[in-house]
């Protein structure tokens, strides 16, 4: 099952500080991370070392 999450202004935000925490500039990969933790820390993707780079508690499942 695929949830698709609204990037709200909060999420926005907070994927922001988590990219300025991590030293990264990926807004998207953090707005992924962001999702996932108010939706079980799974993540099913294609990029999971930037993924984990960013939260590396997530369980993520690499296809």
């Amino acid at each position: 099952m695929v949830k698709v999450e609204d990037l709200t202004r909060n999420r926005a935000q907070s994927a922001g500080e988590l990219c300025g925490r991590s030293g990264t500039s990926d807004i998207v990969d953090a707005s992924v991370v962001v999702a996932a933790w108010s939706n079980g820390r799974i993540v099913v993707t294609s990029d999971p070392d930037d993924l984990r780079h960013l939260d590396p508690t997530l369980t993520i499942i690499a296809v």
